[in-house]
């Protein structure tokens, strides 16, 4: 057994994935919760994405989907099989900071790392963008919505997060990940992406990862990670 050689193989999930130790930086822009230099131990969360094998997400081989020809959609599931003590702590500190501005009351979450993982083959018009999708209706009111968790990254921090004004449409993102947006939706914002920033919005809008420059990616990969805390009970905690 060579000690050395395993232990570089050994993660500590608590220590990459480590909260600042306070959210006191945060900013609310009546929309979108957003703290930057979200996790403590940035740089080894990155080390350990960039050295990750990428399995393809919604992919079939038997389909023809456009994914690992057009582009490399990709995502990292990891289980967090033994939640931690420091785990449910910075969870809950997360969530309280979330209680002041959307629901009020318990949420519910999978105890999951979950990364989208995005490549180019190509260098695609800025007007393809990532299918527009919803996470909750549309009609659900902001404080009773599923709220999405995006961290940033990779070192890239091109684009971001649009966010559209329209309606919903049939989602056949498994064929073609890119959409041309500007033929059917109005973009109301951009979220604008940052390495280990966190930002925090309600699901029932129309919104969509945004690339302004695919040359970016052509090279490195563009990493995000993806949380849904769904609101439970009701707005007082019971």
């Amino acid at each position: 057994m060579n000690y050395i050689d395993d232990i570089e193989r050994v993660i500590d999930l608590d220590h990459l994935y480590k909260m600042r130790g306070s959210f006191d930086n945060h900013t609310f822009d009546g929309f979108c919760l957003t703290i930057d230099d979200f996790y403590e131990n940035a740089q080894d969360l990155y080390e350990h994405l960039i050295n990750r094998q990428y399995p393809l997400w919604k992919y079939n081989s038997e389909s023809n989907t456009r994914n690992g020809i057009d582009y490399f959609d990709c995502r990292i599931v990891d289980k967090v099989g033994h939640p931690t003590r420091l785990y449910e702590n910075d969870q809950q500190r997360l969530l309280d900071l979330c209680r002041r501005y959307f629901w009020k009351g318990h949420y519910n979450w999978s105890r999951l790392y979950e990364f989208n993982c995005f490549k180019t083959a190509e260098v695609f018009n800025e007007t393809m963008q990532h299918y527009p999708h919803i996470d909750s209706a549309l009609n659900t009111p902001d404080h009773l919505s599923t709220l999405n968790m995006l961290v940033y990254m990779d070192k890239q921090e091109d684009g971001g997060t649009a966010i559209y004004d329209g309606e919903w449409i049939t989602n056949d993102e498994n064929m073609a990940l890119l959409y041309p947006v500007e033929e059917r939706f109005n973009i109301r914002q951009v979220i604008p992406a940052k390495f280990n920033r966190c930002v925090i919005f309600p699901g029932n809008c129309m919104h969509g990862a945004y690339i302004q420059d695919y040359h970016r990616y052509l090279e490195d990969w563009r990493f995000t990670q993806v949380t849904f805390y769904h609101p439970q009970g009701d707005n007082h905690g019971n």
